[in-house]
């Protein structure tokens, strides 16, 4: 009798992570396929807009829902980008950016904790989002075709809060300087 309930038991177990571990495939594959789904055509520009602004000047001068064209490096990170988000750091391009230590007579800053506070003063989050203002929920790598120390000239809203310290441009179209 022990032994047919210990059978069950195991029996019941093994297919109850089976039925688990499809259930994350099948998941995993509906995730891909709406990602994949994503048009990154339309957030896209194929002409540079005018008046584009630096992220030094913007952080200065816009305000909270400004409308704003702003011209920056994707950069300013060890990892600029997002994971699974089409969101990444920009920073204004004329900081040139270094891999070691500090600020050196050129202006370039380093990825090191030393610049982390010059870094953020010349750097923000953009954020390319839906016509409801929503975040896209896939990589701006594959949306935009994107990468790292890429010039881009975004359009979109600025998104201020002098008080929580964060300023970022929720993005609706994108150009990527060649």
């Amino acid at each position: 009798m022990l032994r047919s309930i210990l059978g069950f038991g195991l029996l019941s177990l093994s297919l109850a992570s089976m039925i688990g571990c499809g259930q994350t495939s099948l998941q995993a594959t509906v995730d891909a396929s709406e990602s994949a789904s994503v048009d990154g055509t339309q957030y896209l520009l194929t002409e540079e807009p005018e008046g584009a602004v630096g992220v030094l000047i913007a952080k200065e001068d816009a305000k909270d829902q400004d409308e704003i064209v702003l011209l920056g490096r994707i950069g300013g990170q060890a990892e600029p980008f997002i994971k699974d988000r089409s969101a990444f750091m920009v920073i204004d391009p004329t900081i040139g950016m270094m891999s070691e230590e500090a600020v050196d007579e050129s202006g370039e800053i380093c990825m090191d904790d030393c610049c982390a506070s010059l870094r953020t003063a010349c750097s923000t989050l953009v954020k390319v989002v839906d016509a409801s203002g929503k975040p896209l929920e896939v990589d701006a790598r594959k949306l935009l075709k994107v990468k790292e120390n890429d010039l881009v000239v975004v359009k979109g809203k600025v998104q201020r809060n002098d008080e929580a310290g964060t300023f970022t441009i929720a993005a609706n179209a994108v150009f990527v300087r060649q």
